[in-house]
């Protein structure tokens, strides 16, 4: 697929742990990339509601992401009309993580549970392009790994983590930076 006349939807989520079948996505963040270039007006945040069906309980990881119970009562929507627009409004020709596997999971099991479908488009990893770029230097570690420590390599400046917005909007930075030095 061609990177400068393709559309990519860069997400990153927050989630209250690691474990899709315990833990639940508590706020996304989204933004485009289009033909090459970040359209910064199409990035948005989102909390989503607290819900029974999943187990979104955020004591154990407030201190994480510093998302509370009342910030998503009082601004969350209700995480199936954003799996929906998933598949309807932010159409894309690929979808962009850092760190896909973990987001993916949690992105197809909260689906499954409100019987959503997800549209089948290719997945980038800019943790695996990084991985694939410095294959000689045996970047393995976590702290190596990191949105920060991959954007550190290309000059990018340190933004705050655990925000989704600010984590996707960091990752399509990151992803034009990857893509710039082919």
């Amino acid at each position: 697929m061609p990177f400068l006349t393709s559309t990519y939807l860069v997400c990153d989520l927050e989630l209250t742990g690691l474990n899709p079948e315990e833990d639940s996505i508590i706020s996304a963040g989204t933004v485009l990339v289009r033909n090459g270039q970040i359209e910064v007006a199409s990035a948005e945040h989102y909390y989503f509601l607290p819900t029974t069906l999943l187990a979104d309980d955020v004591t154990n990881s407030a201190h994480i992401h510093m998302i509370t119970d009342e910030q998503r009562e009082q601004n969350g929507i209700e995480i199936s009309a954003w799996l929906s627009d998933l598949s309807t409004r932010l159409l894309a020709d690929a979808w962009v993580f850092h760190h896909a596997p973990i987001d993916l999971k949690f992105l197809t099991m909260a689906s499954q549970r409100l019987n959503i479908s997800l549209p089948k488009v290719p997945i980038v990893d800019t943790l695996i392009q990084e991985q694939k770029r410095h294959k000689a230097q045996l970047l393995e570690s976590q702290s190596q790994l990191s949105l920060n420590a991959c954007r550190a390599r290309y000059g990018l400046p340190v933004y705050r983590q655990h925000h989704a917005l600010s984590d996707a909007l960091a990752t399509a930075e990151l992803w034009l930076a990857q893509n710039s030095v082919q």
